[in-house]
């Protein structure tokens, strides 16, 4: 038997913008109704409307554009990534480097299991990647762009947040390089030739209400 109820609930979970016009009361149940069914085994119109009329997320709050709305968008061009192969040596090297950077915030850092990942303009890390051997170089690609979302903090309390940036992104073709996103800064690296229209989807999304 088919769980009308749980059908509804998943359809919405997968599609934040949906839920976030739900949750506000500005979408038409009708209309939402038909699509679900267009696109799902359902095929009870009223039982699809009374899921939906039922249908409330629980937990923690559900996102609402209203915190990108209150968020700062900024945009870099020229921007490198590199990637080594995580050892003692290569984290010396690194530390050495950070330590002698003129601007902190100049590059972003990331640790992960196998590797270091680090972001910054063409000249920084070109910088970088003199110190390393082509051995331990994993990637290295220049001429990127990068999205920065710096947001309120109840982010970190707030489901389907990234996946809502990230499914604007992919309805529109854009592929996403890497992403990180920690405390209240979401960063993205993404081709350059995709950076402007990127800007432009996710600061249409800051100022639609």
């Amino acid at each position: 038997m088919v769980n009308i109820a749980e059908i509804v609930r998943m359809y919405i979970n997968e599609n934040p913008d949906i839920k976030d016009y739900l949750n506000r009361g500005i979408i038409n149940v009708s209309a939402l109704a038909r699509e679900i069914m267009a696109n799902t085994q359902i095929n009870d119109f009223d039982a699809a409307m009374a899921a939906l009329k039922r249908y409330k997320a629980n937990g923690l709050p559900a996102y609402s554009s209203e915190i990108l709305d209150r968020s700062n968008l900024e945009m870099s061009s020229n921007i490198s990534l590199i990637v080594v192969k995580k050892s003692y040596d290569s984290l010396k090297i690194i530390t050495g480097i950070v330590g002698n950077l003129k601007k902190l915030n100049s590059i972003n850092l990331v640790e992960t299991k196998n590797c270091f990942s680090i972001v910054g303009d063409n000249d920084t890390i070109r910088g970088f990647a003199n110190f390393f051997s082509d051995d331990q170089i994993i990637q290295l690609r220049k001429d990127l762009g990068q999205l920065t979302i710096i947001s309120p903090e109840e982010i970190e309390k707030t489901k389907g947040y990234i996946n809502f940036i990230t499914l604007l992104l992919y309805r529109a073709g854009i592929n996403i390089l890497h992403i990180i996103s920690f405390y209240s800064d979401t960063i993205i690296i993404l081709d350059e030739k995709d950076l402007t229209n990127a800007f432009k989807i996710i600061s249409a999304k800051m100022v639609e209400r």
